[in-house]
């Protein structure tokens, strides 16, 4: 089935008038208010509040917890990021997770609900503005289980105005700045947050890095993880979308990670899912290494003798590096499940052997990935020299 047969050209006038709207008094009227009356503690409180709260209900709820089931949460939990995400304006959670689950099934291909490939405006905003999706739920069955997911999807107008337009404005009004409070709190803040999620679709399909798989559009962007809490690092993302983290280094900042192992830590999440360390270190290299062959291949005016040549030996440095992988995985592994057994002199004696293997094979890894980023750093053609003088070595 094509995306015409799902799709269909449409000004969708609802969403045109609510954004213009919006943008237009945040744009605008923010300024203005600002220069007349300042901005209260209060208000700015209300503004950093509505900002978190609705932009990680979409990160670490529409996102991570309803479409990739990445964790477990309390259902408290559930409502409170499914009554903020309302807030967010940016549909139900069923239909929300629907489109974005498509979206990774069907990456960059016609039955994308935004695919790059129509374009940065496309899938920045247009897709909303100018496009009327039929969408399937089937490939949601498990939300349509859950009461509180389909009273959203039922009542979703309610849901969204009293949770991101009369709960903020009341709270203004109590501290007398309801004018405020939907200048800033409201309109400015869904503006924001639209954008920072959209650049997710745009920006992040289109610049970047990609660490993990260098011919998928997604990529790795800093800064856009720094705008949605971490959603920035898309290419890992695309390449492990199960698991809870974006920003599977400790220094990438991914807020939407620490506050679902907080969760956690307090009993309100469970389940988190981690993909393997040596899997995604296997992806980094398996990514390098494939970028060094194209580095290669590129440069057609060499010889061509040298470049089969240059390529055979990269092939042999990359699989080497590989079984060291190999190696130590098994035998973190072997120690892990020594570690599980029952404590006795003998087992302890095992568990000092078996540590001593996973520091040795960790050892004889750190030593073989040292050499291979020495040697994939270079330009093109210092790889290839430095390949070649390798086989003949």
């Amino acid at each position: 089935m094509s995306l015409q047969a799902t799709s269909r050209k449409k000004m969708i006038w609802v969403n045109i008038v609510f954004f213009a709207v919006t943008a237009l008094v945040a744009v605008i009227g923010g300024p203005l208010y600002v220069l007349k009356y300042g901005v209260s503690l209060p208000e700015g409180l209300l503004f950093v509040f509505y900002m978190v709260a609705t932009g990680l209900s979409i990160t670490v709820g529409y996102h991570r917890l309803f479409s990739h089931v990445a964790y477990k949460a309390h259902p408290v939990i559930r409502f409170l990021l499914l009554f903020f995400g309302a807030a967010a304006f940016e549909q139900t959670a069923l239909m929300w997770s629907s489109q974005h689950r498509d979206h990774h099934r069907y990456v960059d291909t016609e039955r994308d609900p935004y695919s790059i490939k129509k374009g940065f405006w496309y899938a920045h905003v247009g897709w909303m503005l100018f496009w009327e999706h039929q969408v399937n739920y089937d490939n949601a069955g498990d939300l349509k289980k859950d009461p509180m997911v389909m009273h959203q999807h039922h009542y979703y107008l309610g849901w969204s105005v009293v949770s991101g337009i009369l709960v903020p404005v009341f709270i203004g009004a109590l501290t007398g700045h309801a004018l405020g409070a939907f200048i800033l709190a409201v309109c400015g803040r869904i503006t924001l947050v639209y954008h920072a999620t959209f650049c997710i679709n745009s920006v992040c399909h289109m610049f970047g890095r990609p660490t993990y798989d260098i011919y998928a559009t997604a990529k790795d962007h800093w800064f856009i993880a720094f705008l949605t809490y971490g959603e920035g690092y898309h290419n890992f993302h695309h390449r492990f979308p199960g698991d809870y983290r974006n920003g599977v280094r400790w220094y990438q900042w991914d807020p939407s990670k620490w506050m679902i192992w907080v969760l956690a830590r307090l009993g309100l999440a469970e389940r988190l899912h981690r993909v393997s360390p040596f899997r995604i270190l296997a992806a980094r290299l398996a990514a390098e290494s494939q970028l060094a062959q194209d580095k290669l291949q590129t440069h057609r005016w060499q010889p061509e003798i040298e470049v089969r040549r240059a390529l055979e030996t990269l092939k042999l440095r990359y699989i080497s590096l590989c079984a060291n992988l190999a190696v130590w995985e098994k035998a973190a592994r072997d120690s892990q499940r020594i570690f599980q057994q029952q404590v006795s002199k003998q087992s302890r004696e095992l568990q000092c052997s078996a540590s001593k293997k996973v520091e040795e094979a960790k050892r004889q890894f750190a030593v073989t990935h040292e050499r291979w980023r020495e040697l994939i750093c270079h330009n093109p053609l210092d790889l290839r020299r430095a390949l070649l003088l390798n086989s003949l070595g």
